[in-house]
């Protein structure tokens, strides 16, 4: 935890030095962690601080090691919080098992942007510049290996950590780092010089001064000696390199002393559009060290040339000399950069060949003469050493959506589809290719579809039957590209169907079968149902006179009397169907399923009771329940039923799932009743006939009457039968200005409305009784007018007015 102190302290000294100028801070703060020990967690709030400050890694790294902070420590932190990010953190219970060189070879990716996001992405793959992608995306990382051998040839530099080991005779490490001077100091030594020098002579110094202090060590014949020693890289240096000309982001950039010229153009975005990627130089003192060319290494993977960089090198990327647009059937298509003397074979080379539907006899190559555009035709391979000019335009074709052998059979055959045309092959010969006609063949007719030289359709007609008869004289020379249609029977005619309705388990449309009888088709429609009259079924047939004139038939109908048990002994269940014959089942005219009613409330015994004749009437209904209870409030009582009536004949031929989504999907309403004066006066008009699905309620005295709409505070009040309509509006606070009195009315608790009546100037309310509800509409909203309305009142006025004026004036003349 200390370490974490230390390290946050660390950071927001560092990350807000600008500010801070005046504080006093010791930078060795920040030497005083251990980031080894550091937790994953802290790393990761290391980082937001570093991000919060709008800060990359590299600009931190700088920043630290500018303020005094070790290049050790700091390099160690980056490391770690590079790990973190990428989802590799290191858990603080794991073993330590060799040594890791760590810098920062690049700036964070995030702080790199392109003119236009991803720009590659924006971009059509027609018009991609070949090797943008290289440095373009996020996803590709050009970052040096650290767990690599020390390279021969790498040369030392300030900065660098070198790690001596001694064993034998002797135990030590020393870990020293080369200073500005180029030395390095070991203790009880003087400086070593070993700037400038490769690792091997470096090492070979550095033991040979070793002896001083280690007389067992023999650099020259360690056999002879009783000590050993070993020299390698710690930690690497940073170095400066600078990018210019046509990159994204130019610019110097601190990058890992072990880094190549592809980190450093990754770290800059590498070259635009109007960059080169072929003449890419390295310059160091002055002298162009290396000319980078990146498509050795798109091309080839040859990284001869991207060398590894030193210390003020710089990488000049120059605009492009030469690009050719390339497009069509190559497996690339964009921009390619070609060098002077390249070819149309290095082009396509660099295009990754051709496509599999290419035509690659001839490609279309357009360039340029100082005044204007030309076209040339390439034979390739014959002109594949063209050579390319800059602005030249590639496209590659694509080979034509023709067959030059193809015959086609369809239909009834086994084997339909596409043969090869061969000279001379016959109508015949493709028949039997396809392993013949099938047992469905329509054999009066078949048709060939041709093509002809001028690629207008043609059609042949053929007669099946005699072609097969007699192959010799009716065989039919095929053409390439000749496509034979043969039918089936049952693609010339309609679909075949007979319909059964009524009273079945499954009734519905079903599939025509030759010889189908009439049993058959109830068996198919799973049989009769139980209300089913088998002795009245009904068939309705097309009529199908050939008679030119109209007739007045529209249907032929038979009637039967059928065996319910759709037994083989009855000769009338066996009538043979016709296409598209109708069946209907007729119901039992008796057969009737039960049907209830419900009544709730206060009588003796509320539930469900079955309608027992088609007259049943209300008051026998509140007898079956056992009468009224000495709670019950009769005049309050209330009937609810269906809107519509249930006819039977509207349900006659529906499923019994249908039957029940229809009775249930129906609308209930109110039926205003008297149950009092129905009991009183049975089978009267006032005592109802019961309908299915009927619910009576009988309440218990009610005591309240309420009171809503346009009243200030719509309410129940208790009743009392000395108040009048208007009380009982004043007990609600009045009306609102907005009530439309005149049409007040009341809903009583049975069901039945009232309404204000008014004749001449009084006003007739209707009486209140216990339970009702007082309800005063609100008064229409009024539209005013608007301003077009307005103007077309008043130029209509206007105009009047000017008529009479005019009549009046010619009346006066």
């Amino acid at each position: 935890m200390r370490h974490f102190v230390y390290l946050i302290a660390g950071l927001l000294f560092l990350l807000s030095a600008t500010d801070l100028s005046a504080q006093s801070f010791n930078p060795a703060d920040l030497n005083n962690v251990n980031v080894s020990e550091l937790s994953d967690e802290e790393i990761r709030q290391a980082d937001r601080e570093i991000q919060d400050r709008g800060l990359s890694l590299s600009e931190f790294q700088q920043l630290a090691l500018a303020q005094g902070a070790s290049q050790t420590q700091v390099n160690q932190l980056i490391q770690r919080i590079r790990q973190v990010r990428s989802g590799q953190g290191t858990a603080q219970d794991s073993v330590e098992t060799g040594e890791t060189r760590t810098i920062e070879t690049a700036p964070d990716r995030s702080s790199v942007s392109r003119n236009d996001t991803t720009q590659q992405e924006m971009i059509s793959d027609s018009l991609k510049v070949f090797g943008m992608d290289l440095f373009g995306r996020s996803s590709i990382s050009f970052e040096p290996s650290f767990n690599v051998p020390t390279p021969k040839d790498y040369t030392l530099g300030s900065g660098d950590e070198i790690v001596i080991d001694i064993w034998g005779a002797a135990e030590q490490t020393y870990r020293v780092t080369v200073s500005p001077e180029g030395n390095i100091r070991i203790p009880n030594l003087g400086p070593i010089q070993v700037n400038g020098l490769q690792m091997d002579d470096a090492e070979n110094r550095i033991l040979n001064r070793l002896t001083d202090i280690y007389s067992g060590l023999n650099p020259n014949d360690p056999d002879q000696g009783n000590t050993y020693a070993q020299v390698t890289l710690g930690n690497v240096r940073s170095i400066k390199v600078t990018v210019i000309g046509e990159v994204v982001q130019p610019g110097t950039y601190t990058i890992s002393s072990l880094s190549t010229a592809f980190n450093a153009l990754y770290a800059s975005g590498g070259p635009t559009r109007q960059g080169t990627f072929r003449k890419i130089q390295i310059i160091r003192d002055k002298e162009v060290r290396e000319t980078l060319d990146v498509y050795d290494f798109l091309v080839d993977g040859n990284q001869e040339s991207n060398i590894r960089l030193r210390d003020q090198d710089v990488i000049k990327v120059d605009p492009y000399e030469n690009r050719v647009h390339v497009w069509g059937e190559t497996k690339r298509n964009g921009f390619f950069e070609t060098l002077p003397g390249e070819t149309l074979e290095d082009l396509i080379t660099y295009a990754a060949g051709f496509t599999d539907e290419a035509y690659t006899q001839r490609v279309t190559l357009e360039g340029m003469t100082p005044t204007m555009r030309n076209v040339t035709s390439l034979f390739y391979p014959e002109e594949s050493d063209t050579e390319i000019q800059n602005g030249d335009k590639l496209r590659v074709g694509k080979i034509l959506d023709r067959f030059v052998n193809r015959i086609e059979i369809q239909g009834a055959v086994f084997r339909p589809g596409v043969y090869e045309y061969e000279e001379g092959v016959t109508l015949y010969d493709v028949i039997e290719k396809a392993d013949g006609l099938k047992e469905d063949a329509f054999r009066g007719r078949g048709v060939i579809e041709r093509l002809q030289e001028n690629r207008e359709p043609e059609l042949l007609s053929f007669n099946i039957e005699r072609l097969m008869d007699d192959p010799a004289a009716y065989d039919i020379p095929l053409q390439p590209d000749d496509v034979i249609r043969i039918s089936s029977i049952f693609d010339l005619q309609e679909e075949y169907t007979v319909t059964v309705r009524g009273a079945v388990n499954s009734s519905g449309t079903f599939d025509y079968r030759e010889g189908i009888k009439l049993k058959d088709a109830i068996l198919s429609a799973d049989g009769f149902r139980d209300n089913a009259a088998a002795y009245r079924v009904d068939v309705a047939r097309r009529v199908t006179d050939g008679g030119q004139t109209r007739s007045n038939r529209t249907a032929e109908t038979f009637r039967f009397d059928v065996d319910e048990t759709l037994g083989f002994e009855d000769e009338e269940g066996d009538f043979e169907l016709m296409p598209f014959d109708q069946i209907y089942v007729r119901t039992k005219p008796n057969y009737q399923t039960q049907q209830t009613v419900r009544i709730e409330g206060e009588v003796q015994f509320p539930g469900e009771y079955v309608i027992s004749s088609r007259t049943m009437r209300l008051s026998e209904l509140v007898d079956m329940a056992g009468g009224l209870s000495e709670y019950a409030y009769p005049q309050g009582a209330s009937l609810e039923r269906r809107l519509s009536d249930e006819i039977d004949e509207e349900l006659e031929f529906l499923d019994e799932e249908e039957r029940s989504e229809n009775l249930e999907n129906r609308e209930r309403t109110s039926v205003g009743i008297r149950l009092n004066e129905a009991l009183q006066r049975p089978d009267s008009d006032l005592d109802l006939i019961l309908e299915q699905g009927d619910v009576i309620t009988v309440p218990k005295e009610l005591m309240t009457v309420r009171i809503e709409g346009e009243v200030l505070n719509p309410t129940s009040v208790r009743y009392d039968d000395s108040r009048s309509f208007r009380s009982y509006l004043s007990a609600a606070g009045g009306v609102t200005d907005n009530a439309k009195r005149s049409r007040a009315y009341i809903v009583y608790a049975n069901g039945e409305v009232d309404r204000s009546k008014r004749f001449l100037f009084f006003r007739n309310n209707p009486s209140v009784e216990p339970g009702a509800t007082i309800v005063i509409p609100r008064k229409p909203d009024k539209r005013e007018m608007t301003a077009q309305e307005r103007i077309s009142i008043a130029a209509s006025l206007a105009s009047t007015a000017a008529t009479i004026a005019l009549v009046l004036d010619r009346i006066s003349n």
